[in-house]
């Protein structure tokens, strides 16, 4: 595969500079480039001018995204190479741009690179609906947070933190709090109307895509766990990509960087905490699909229960979040669908009230059926 390609080129990518070294199938620098990341135009002509056909590889980071859909065009393939695995690659070598540049660029000619995964547009479309979707979500948190404070801080009830039964309560009993704390409270309620707008239309959008062709099959066989629906099933499915390219679920997990970072020295093995390696946006999502399949699958709150009591909640929940992952690797590797243990005690509460509603229904004489 690699005699198909007569350069290589790495590139070392920084907001501000970029760094890009050329280098021939033996390894043997060709040219160097380092510039600006505005001079986009001159970074193309660079790339044109080198023999063909190119094969390049980046450096991953968070601001990846305009290189890869600026480049990918004036090149034969463009991967992007792991940038952690490169560190523990290069050892004592002195550090700087020009020479990470012709590494990556050497190693991808070696074959020895490691390269990671680039997704399509239309799961990019899916992931950043996810991401924005965790965005509004943190802000809406933090809004809800600061009228529980103010109204703990008055010592008052208050009503279920949503936009309209918030509205409700603050102009029944507003009268309640003080000036300055009832202008605070009318602050954050606006923030909290208008983010479950934009969430309603962002929930659209996401529902829209979800019910693709593509990616129909694999949400199918995701929403049969409960607790994941239209929005957890979208963030796990963008996030992950395609689960086939994994080998096994430990390096799903491992990838997910929800694997806990051990450190053995002298027989002696501690477990620190997670790695964090992945995408956070994952992580989030598992964890919070993993305590609602809890509270509808008795086996998986048992398990819960136990690690509470073994290692505390929080940790707790993060390895429920791990269980949770390697499951769906199975039932997306089997193409089966989820088996629902027996039910728990908050089952048992939601069918009474709703069974309660029903027979509230039923009018005066008749029996419920």
């Amino acid at each position: 595969m690699l005699a198909a390609f007569a350069t290589f080129v790495g590139v070392d990518l920084h907001k501000c500079t970029v760094s890009l070294a050329a280098v021939n199938a033996r390894g043997e620098l060709i040219d160097r480039l380092t510039v600006s990341t505005k001079c986009t135009d001159r970074i193309e002509a660079w790339l044109r001018a080198l023999p063909g056909p190119v094969h390049l590889a980046v450096e991953t980071n968070g601001f990846i995204e305009w290189f890869i859909d600026r480049f990918r065009p004036c090149v034969a393939r463009l991967d992007i190479a792991d940038a952690r695995l490169l560190a523990n690659l290069r050892g004592k070598r002195r550090k700087n741009d020009r020479n990470d540049a012709l590494d990556f660029a050497q190693r991808l000619a070696r074959g020895e690179c490691p390269l990671g995964y680039i997704a399509d547009e239309q799961v990019v479309r899916l992931r950043k609906l996810g991401r924005h979707w965790r965005r509004l979500s943190r802000t809406l948190s933090k809004a809800k947070h600061g009228m529980k404070s103010i109204l703990n801080a008055a010592n008052l009830r208050g009503p279920k933190l949503d936009g309209g039964s918030a509205q409700k309560w603050l102009l029944a009993h507003g009268q309640n709090l003080k000036a300055e704390d009832r202008q605070a409270f009318a602050d954050l309620l606006d923030v909290v109307q208008l983010i479950e707008r934009q969430r309603a239309v962002l929930r659209m959008k996401i529902i829209e895509l979800n019910r693709h062709e593509r990616f129909a099959g694999g949400m199918a066989i995701l929403q049969s766990v409960p607790g994941i629906a239209e929005v957890w099933g979208c963030i796990i499915a963008a996030e992950v990509g395609d689960f086939k390219r994994f080998p096994h679920a430990d390096a799903l997990e491992f990838w997910a960087g929800i694997t806990p970072d051990n450190k053995e020295s002298a027989g002696r093995t501690t477990s620190g905490h997670i790695t964090k390696a992945g995408s956070p946006t994952l992580r989030w999502a598992l964890c919070n699909a993993a305590l609602c399949l809890c509270r509808s699958d008795g086996r998986q709150e048992k398990t819960r229960q136990r690690l509470i009591q073994r290692i505390g909640k929080p940790r707790a929940n993060v390895a429920m979040g791990r269980r949770l992952l390697r499951i769906l690797y199975a039932m997306m590797r089997d193409g089966a669908t989820y088996q629902i243990g027996e039910a728990t005690h908050h089952t048992a509460k939601a069918n009474k009230i709703r069974l309660d509603g029903k027979r509230r229904d039923v009018p005066p004489g008749r029996k419920a059926a």
